[in-house]
């Protein structure tokens, strides 16, 4: 009995680890990073200011842009980063004034 108690226990642990290994616990952290990375590198325009936020692969922007066209290159920067599987985008335009565009 002793001997099929600790089967059974190692046959538990094998697969509690075995269920752990297809996902990545640094995952959203590497894609937090690489989607900043690319928003500062951006030349074009400023989208240093803008916040993103991983979970469970899927990145959630937010922020204030100036046009649609900035609001979908972040997007675009975003989806292009390894691992991402959808794009949140909750980023606002408004003009300099804040009047929304």
């Amino acid at each position: 009995m002793r001997g099929g108690l600790a089967s059974a226990l190692a046959l538990a642990g094998i697969l509690a680890l075995g269920g752990c290994a297809t996902t990545d616990p640094w995952g959203d952290a590497r894609i937090e990073s690489e989607v900043k990375a690319r928003l500062v590198a951006e030349k074009d325009v400023n989208l240093t200011r803008l916040g993103v936020v991983s979970r469970k692969s899927v990145v959630y922007l937010s922020g204030r842009v100036e046009s649609p066209a900035e609001r979908e290159r972040a997007q675009q920067l975003a989806a292009g980063v390894a691992g991402v599987q959808r794009v949140v985008n909750a980023v606002d335009v408004r003009g300099p004034d804040g009047t929304p565009r």
